[in-house]
């Protein structure tokens, strides 16, 4: 089959919604398909073509000061361009991963190529919330052949605001199961950053935003720290700067700055040494699809602590592959950190059972073969 990705967050970005992207298309180009991934890009910049592991990478600059007006131009730019390609390439469907302004992008398009789409953002959720909400929500989708939801809670609320279960179809997020795995070595990411790699580590490799929950892990550390002292946070991720301002206030009030790491940004590459490095590893989301970094810690064989909210229940089965606690809880999530800490053959069971789970069920190829099925369910219903 040969397909056109769409996604306005791609590398150098490190986003869920970047690495989705690159995985997504390594598989399809594993599994023995052509593929083309336009990356319009906001900002300054020359457009330039790179061929990327097998397939071909398009980045677009748009560089609009004005808000309405960018979005106007990008769009406009976004369609010609596309247009162009499928003229020369003949695609067989067009896959694109944001809401908007791409879902204008699309619109344009949709008599020219079956459309799929992902849906990855947190602005689905709280627009779901409201009835006029529900009407953007199907307003912004109305053209796409297919809907791909990586969690079952977005996949229930799609279907909700009146999408066609046949349009509609759960598909979770993956992982590399062979670049994330138990025997990664540490490198030298414990030089980079003071750990100590002879004590233990939870690991939260999440940015800094809001829904991510990260305040709450801040809030259990003084928790955790009463019964296990020596204990090292890090908190993998960039995000919002009044974020970060916010938790180290915070960890000063609570006289508990020592041993607590923020790295900002870190390039997906560098993630499997610092699971490696890492005891357990925590997603303390507000929402949630199937997190992408919650897969990556369990295929490196950690106990992964999670909320029970979105996709988290998904890749968590309770006792087996990790530890289920409710959202906004950090006296919930230190509870669990110190029971963790405390007995190693338990992380080493939960540890096993996240591996063992991924390798099941959530390895790219598997997830490339199902969203294939999509694409052709797709393609039959656009003609």
């Amino acid at each position: 089959m040969n397909i056109l990705l769409l996604t306005s967050d791609f590398l150098p970005n490190i986003g869920g919604m970047a690495t989705h992207a690159l995985e997504l298309a390594r598989a399809h180009v594993q599994n023995g398909h052509l593929l083309h991934l336009v990356h319009p890009v906001y900002g300054a910049g020359e457009d330039n073509i790179e061929e990327m592991e097998g397939f071909t990478v398009h980045n677009l600059f748009v560089d609009r000061d004005t808000p309405r007006i960018k979005h106007l131009f990008y769009i406009r730019r976004v369609r010609e361009y596309v247009r162009r390609l499928h003229a020369e390439h003949t695609f067989d469907v067009l896959h694109w991963h944001d809401l908007t302004p791409n879902c204008w992008t699309t619109r344009a398009l949709r008599k020219d190529i079956p459309l799929v789409w992902t849906n990855h953002t947190s602005n689905y959720l709280e627009m779901y919330e409201t009835s006029s909400g529900k009407r953007k929500i199907r307003m912004f989708l109305g053209h796409a052949d297919a809907i791909i939801s990586p969690s079952r809670e977005l996949y229930e609320k799609s279907t909700a605001t009146g999408i066609a279960p046949a349009r509609n179809v759960y598909i979770p997020n993956g992982v590399d199961a062979a670049k994330f795995h138990p025997d990664n070595s540490f490198g030298v990411i414990d030089k980079d950053y003071g750990l100590d790699p002879g004590r233990p580590v939870i690991i939260c490799p999440r940015r800094l935003e809001p829904k991510n929950g990260v305040e709450y892990f801040i809030r259990a550390i003084p928790h955790v720290r009463v019964q296990v002292p020596d204990v090292q946070f890090l908190i993998v991720g960039g995000g919002f700067p009044d974020e970060r301002e916010r938790f180290e206030a915070l960890l000063q009030e609570f006289g508990q700055s020592h041993d607590v790491f923020f790295t900002g940004n870190v390039p997906n590459t560098a993630m499997p040494k610092f699971y490696a490095l890492s005891t357990i590893a925590t997603l303390p989301s507000l929402m949630e699809a199937t997190s992408i970094s919650g897969l990556e810690a369990m295929a490196s064989g950690l106990p992964l602590v999670g909320t029970r909210v979105g996709g988290i229940p998904e890749i968590i089965e309770d006792g087996v592959s990790g530890i289920l606690v409710e959202p906004r809880s950090p006296d919930q999530l230190a509870e669990q950190f110190v029971r963790l800490l405390k007995s190693e053959a338990l992380r080493a069971q939960l540890g096993a059972g996240a591996r063992k789970r991924v390798e099941e069920e959530f390895a790219w190829p598997e997830i490339s073969r199902r969203t294939v099925d999509v694409y052709e369910k797709a393609i039959a219903a656009h003609q």
